[in-house]
C-alpha cells in the first residue's frame, strides 16, 4: 500500500509538472519525472517503473533504463525522417514553451510552426538530411550535428523524459537552440 501511495504521489506530481500536449480530444497533461540533476533521471525512472511493475504483480524484472541512448535513437529517427515537419508531432512531443517559440518564429500568414529551426536554413541542395553525431551535454541538453541539403550544422535540444501511468517512457522536447 505504501508503494502504491508513493507511486500515486509521483504520478500526481508529474501531472502537475508535466509537459503539455494536445491530442485529438483536447489538452492533456503528460506525466513527467524530474530530478534536481538530470544525470540521476535513469535511477528515478527505473524506480518508478519497478514500482509500477510491482503494483501490477510483476516482480524480479530487471528494468533497464538508458534515457540518453533512448532519446538519441528517438530524435535521430525524428530528424532523419523529418517527422518534426508535421504539426501533429510538434503538438504531441513539444512543450508549450517550445511550441510558442516555433509559433513566434513562423513568419508567414495563417500561422504555423517554424520547424526549419530543427535543421539548417537551406532551401535548395542535395536531398541529404541526417544526424551525423549526437551527444548528451547534461541537464537534459543534447548537441546534434547534422547535414541538411549539403549544409553542415549543429543545434542543441533540451528534453524532459516522463513516464506514462502505464509505465512507458516518452520524451517532451522543451527547447531548441
Amino acid at each position: 500500500m505504501r508503494k502504491f501511495l508513493l507511486l500515486l504521489s509521483v504520478i500526481a506530481f508529474c501531472a502537475v509538472m508535466g509537459c503539455n500536449a494536445q491530442n485529438g480530444t483536447g489538452n492533456k497533461v503528460q506525466q513527467q519525472v524530474e530530478s534536481e540533476k538530470f544525470e540521476s533521471i535513469n535511477d528515478s525512472l527505473r524506480a518508478v517503473l519497478e514500482d509500477v511493475l510491482e503494483e501490477m504483480g510483476i516482480k524480479g524484472v530487471d528494468v533497464d533504463v538508458d534515457v540518453d541512448k533512448d532519446f538519441i535513437s528517438f530524435f535521430t529517427t525524428v530528424f532523419n525522417e523529418r517527422l518534426y515537419e508535421d504539426d501533429g508531432f510538434i503538438i504531441k512531443y513539444c512543450s508549450d514553451k517550445l511550441m510558442k517559440k516555433l509559433e513566434e518564429a513562423y513568419e508567414y500568414e495563417g500561422g504555423g510552426y517554424a520547424t526549419w529551426l530543427f535543421r539548417s536554413d537551406a532551401q535548395d541542395g542535395p536531398d541529404e538530411h541526417k544526424i551525423t553525431k549526437m551527444v548528451p551535454e547534461g541537464d537534459g541538453w543534447y548537441k546534434y550535428d547534422f547535414i541538411d541539403m549539403g549544409i553542415t550544422g549543429s543545434h542543441r535540444i533540451k528534453v524532459i523524459p516522463y513516464v506514462h501511468a502505464r509505465g512507458v517512457i516518452e520524451f517532451c522536447i522543451d527547447d531548441l537552440e
